[in-house]
């Protein structure tokens, strides 16, 4: 007798109504270390199969009663005896039979009569694709496991860092409530020359800048901005002209006029007859 492997240690279900073939089929496979269960006729095997699922059935076509086509229809039903691989077998060459069986979803079609090595290969090959498939569908289903457990990883990450997010902003926002504006509320009820109060508003207008979203809406609108750019585009939400902002970031006009020449075009303003203060203090909102 051949050493058994592993694939031969597989339980192979026989159905067939001549008990000849079945004594036939059960020695080839027998011999080769399968072992083999035996059923004379449809009903049967069906009761059997699933009371406990073989790892392959080699199923006759013409049976009385319930003939093989039906044992396969309704096996093909069920979500796990479906899985198991049918091999048919039939006395009958007819290309007809072939392509219902194959349709129906089994795995090959033996033509009576057969030889033993015949048997064996087809028997051996559809248990290793089996198994190989199974292995695939294994591998498959951990692989998803774990991709939804990165997944959920991932979420509680974003989650933790949009919370931290949140939390810094909020105590900067309170930092400079408690411990800046107070300070400039009494700066600015002291008596300030024009130059002071303009510098007052400047800081005043940065701060807005840093506990407002209008820094980070308008850096994704525009990248690239500078920073004289940035407080340049400040001075003129508020409100400031060109003369007023060159005195209070000490540059020329001429250099003013150029930032806000470069802040249309980077905010897509060029040609457009649409008013910059209005704009900045529009997008500070969204």
């Amino acid at each position: 007798m051949a050493e058994k492997t592993a694939a031969q240690q597989a339980v192979i279900m026989l159905i067939d109504d001549d008990p000849e073939n079945l004594k036939l089929l059960s020695q080839i496979l027998s011999e080769q270390g399968f072992q083999v269960r035996q059923a004379l006729n449809g009903r049967l095997a069906l009761k059997v199969i699933f009371q406990q699922l073989p790892d392959l059935i080699i199923l006759d076509v013409r049976m009385p009663e319930i003939d093989g086509f039906e044992v396969c229809r309704q096996l093909k039903k069920d979500d796990a005896a479906g899985k198991v691989p049918i091999i048919f077998i039939s006395g009958l060459e007819s290309p007809g039979d072939k392509v219902q069986a194959f349709a129906m979803g089994a795995q090959d079609y033996i033509t009576k009569p057969f030889q033993d090595t015949e048997v064996l290969a087809r028997v051996k090959l559809h248990l290793e694709l089996s198994t190989m498939k199974q292995h695939l569908e294994d591998m498959v289903h951990e692989r998803t496991i774990k991709l939804a457990e990165s997944n959920t990883a991932l979420k509680v990450l974003l989650e933790h860092r949009d919370s931290e997010r949140k939390n810094f902003e909020e105590n900067v926002i309170t930092h400079i409530d408690t411990l800046i504006t107070p300070y400039l509320q009494l700066l600015q009820e002291t008596v300030l020359d024009s130059r002071q109060n303009a510098l007052l508003e400047t800081v005043k207008a940065n701060l807005r800048e840093v506990t407002a979203p209008f820094s980070a809406t308008l850096y994704s609108r525009a990248l690239g901005l500078t920073r004289r750019e940035m407080e340049t585009a400040a001075l003129i939400k508020t409100g400031k002209t060109n003369q007023e902002i060159a005195g209070l970031l000490n540059i020329s006009e001429r250099a003013v006029s150029f930032h806000r020449q470069n802040l249309r075009k980077k905010l897509g303003l060029l040609g457009q007859k649409v008013n910059l203060v209005a704009y900045l203090n529009e997008i500070t909102l969204k």
